[in-house]
């Protein structure tokens, strides 16, 4: 029971950290949502990495609901664009989804011996997801102002904008933390 009561905590202080480096740090923000934020992804997958799959998916879930919050203007743009349809797969594809797949973080942990190499790939890995989560809501919403290739490419590039940079930081974010001893003993 200690143990839980541990884990729960040290979750809830890094959701606060992820939500507090996206929302309250400056940050480029991009006009129909997103942002390059410092590291705010980070926090979040060392849940992941920390503690698994089990422990991360309740713990991203609520850093996506969190996250709709913070961004509620985007879904009521998707309802002008495409209706209730549109404003549900904002909410699913761009906050629940996406967020949710950063709980996979540690995939590598018990396939890869070295746990820097390990965290890294989970990490890249999850971004990816999220980036196609993106273009997904990109491309189904947006669709409405363009044809679907049309759409597609711009969601992918317009996505790309912020989740590029974040693709490249995040992992080197992670590697840099991991070789803390801190992080080490929380394990």
């Amino acid at each position: 029971m200690k143990m839980n009561v541990k884990k729960l905590s040290v979750c809830a202080i890094l959701i606060a950290l992820s939500t507090v480096l996206s929302e309250l740090i400056p940050s480029i923000q991009l006009p129909l949502g997103g942002s390059v934020t410092l590291l705010s992804m980070v926090p979040v997958c060392l849940i992941g990495i920390m503690y698994g799959f089990k422990w991360a998916l309740p713990a991203t879930i609520a850093y996506g609901i969190i996250q709709l919050f913070f961004g509620l203007s985007n879904i009521s743009y998707a309802i002008g664009i495409a209706g209730l349809v549109g404003a549900v797969t904002v909410i699913m594809f761009d906050y629940i989804i996406a967020y949710s797949v950063l709980s996979l973080s540690g995939i590598f942990n018990k396939i890869i011996n070295n746990k820097i190499l390990a965290s890294i790939l989970g990490v890249i890995v999850v971004c990816l997801l999220r980036y196609i989560c993106h273009i997904i809501t990109g491309a189904t919403v947006y669709r409405e102002l363009a044809d679907f290739s049309a759409a597609l490419w711009y969601s992918i590039t317009y996505n790309g904008t912020y989740m590029i940079p974040e693709i490249i930081t995040t992992p080197i974010g992670i590697a840099l933390i991991m070789k803390t001893k801190s992080i080490n003993s929380l394990m």
